[in-house]
């Protein structure tokens, strides 16, 4: 579907400190306001986040290094200036974080998924995730990585930009670089690589879990419509368009529609789906549950198992027809 554009006043800077204030809360904090919020398994989802902080602020310190590298390879900034693309294009990281990320959430996704499936159906059980997720695990996992590196491309540029206004030179940026990271006591622990780790780690696992209650919500047949709820009460200021979401109500195969701060009108199927702006996912708490037909409860177990196959197959077939439109088109292959 096409967005349209309404004007909307800007909620950037409540974001802002929303993030910093969520990013350093202490894991304990954490747990209770996940188990408050309603997302299942509170502290296994923080050691899953944790594992994240740790992959991720590995990766990118390694990141700050190689950079370094780089930059004394060079003659002077302007050999430096030259050479960037090709540095960023090369840098390690990239690769590291999506077979990272795909690790995590491999592991994540069935995990959770059979959770919530429970809690639609205490008969039904999980067998495994739709080839939709299992493919959205691999393509999110690039993307995200991808997005890291332009993330960290952008922040290189703008310092090696700065050092040329400032008239300095290789090593003074390679000492900039090193402190961008607040290195701590000689230790090659970027500080600010643990931060960054820590705002992808709690947005990530937040999203799986979103990804995970869809793909359970989607198998269970006693799951008819899915409403959108806002848990973002314990926030000073909330952002009002999630407020304002709380509620809506649609089929469980059909999108919800979110006006965001920016004014533009998205339609993603769940909280923090990837369709959205980083601005309406980061520190969203928002929370997808269900709307369960009775009925469909009191049939068989064996003919809800068989309903439940046949979403599947269903969703499955959905998938592969969309693949195969997708390899089409970029084949430039019309169908008859």
């Amino acid at each position: 579907m096409k967005t349209r554009f309404i004007m909307k006043p800007c909620y950037c800077d409540r974001l802002v400190k929303a993030i910093d204030n969520y990013i350093q809360k202490a894991d304990s904090d954490l747990s209770d306001l996940l188990g408050k919020e309603g997302y299942a398994k509170p502290k296994k989802t923080l050691q899953y986040a944790k594992g994240i902080e740790d992959d991720v602020a590995d990766i990118l310190t390694e990141e700050t290094d190689y950079f370094v590298r780089e930059a004394k390879a060079s003659d002077n900034l302007d050999d430096l200036q030259k050479r960037l693309p090709e540095i960023a294009a090369a840098t390690p990281a990239t690769g590291k974080l999506s077979k990272a990320f795909s690790a995590r959430l491999s592991k994540f996704l069935p995990e959770y998924a059979a959770y919530y499936l429970k809690k639609t159906d205490k008969g039904l059980k999980l067998d495994r995730v739709s080839k939709r997720t299992t493919a959205w695990i691999e393509t999110w996992s690039d993307d995200l990585a991808e997005l890291m590196k332009t993330t960290s491309t952008e922040h290189l540029e703008a310092m090696l930009k700065k050092e040329i206004e400032n008239g300095g030179n290789i090593s003074q940026l390679c000492v900039d670089l090193i402190n961008s990271g607040m290195e701590k006591e000689g230790k090659g622990e970027y500080w600010t690589s643990h931060y960054r780790a820590r705002k992808v780690a709690v947005t990530e696992v937040l999203r799986a879990h979103s990804v995970a209650q869809h793909e359970a919500y989607m198998q269970s047949p006693a799951v008819e419509s899915k409403s959108w709820r806002h848990t973002g009460n314990y926030r000073n200021e909330p952002r009002q368009n999630h407020v304002d979401m709380d509620g809506q109500v649609v089929l469980k195969d059909q999108p919800f529609e979110l006006v965001s701060a920016d004014g533009m009108i998205y339609y993603p199927m769940y909280p923090r789906d990837t369709s959205l702006p980083a601005a309406e996912s980061i520190n969203c708490h928002c929370i997808e549950q269900p709307v369960v037909d009775m009925e469909i409860l009191c049939l068989p177990l064996e003919e809800r198992q068989k309903l439940q196959q046949q979403a599947i197959d269903e969703m499955d077939d959905d998938w592969e027809a969309e693949l195969d439109a997708q390899n089409k088109a970029k084949a430039g292959i019309e169908d008859d």
